[in-house]
């Protein structure tokens, strides 16, 4: 079982501002690999706002030399088609901004299954006062650095798995079953 998860960080709300990309790849529930890229927005989307680096600390001038998205694409995309699922905490965010980019660029959509970590973990702890990604992993003992882009997908990933162990499930898939969720498909 191989399951990616993913997270971004972003310029400002444009979906097409995407300045981090990290992931965290777990193949029979060890992190096998997390790569991390910083990317530089595309002109008219790369205006930083204050209240976004002030949350994940990125500025124009950590981005101004790194590839816009279309460089990272094949290796960033070849990791998602590949993996059985995948994951990413708020996933409507991640994918809507990989989508946005995607079409920004006029890049292929890759097909894959996803599932959102923030809506499970509703599902399996309801008692917790909140299900942010900091929160929930507070309640599993993982610290790291909350929003920056490869921390946060581990972190995710972290979540899934401490999931999976809540409910005995042996894959993500046993998981979505056990709790009744369905995976979305992004295409």
């Amino acid at each position: 079982m191989t399951f990616t998860s993913i997270d971004f960080e972003t310029a400002n709300y444009s979906d097409a501002s995407i300045c981090a990309a990290g992931m965290a790849v777990i193949e029979d529930g060890e992190l096998a690999e997390s790569p991390y890229w910083l990317v530089r927005p595309p002109k008219g989307h790369g205006y930083f706002r204050e209240d976004f680096t002030e949350v994940h600390r990125l500025t124009w001038f950590d981005v101004q030399n790194a590839p816009e998205f279309p460089v990272i694409a094949p290796e960033f995309l070849n990791r998602l088609t590949h993996a059985d699922i995948v994951i990413a905490h708020n996933a409507w965010f991640d994918m809507s901004k990989l989508r946005g980019t995607l079409q920004h660029f006029g890049l292929a959509c890759p097909e894959f299954d996803y599932i959102c970590t923030l809506q499970l973990s509703r599902r399996v702890w309801p008692d917790l006062p909140s299900h942010s990604l900091d929160a929930v992993t507070a309640h599993i003992g993982h610290e790291f650095q909350h929003h920056h882009a490869q921390a946060d997908a581990e972190a995710a990933g972290r979540v899934l798995l401490a999931m999976m162990n809540e409910v005995n499930a042996a894959s993500p898939r046993e998981l979505l079953r056990i709790t009744g969720v369905a995976p979305e498909r992004f295409k």
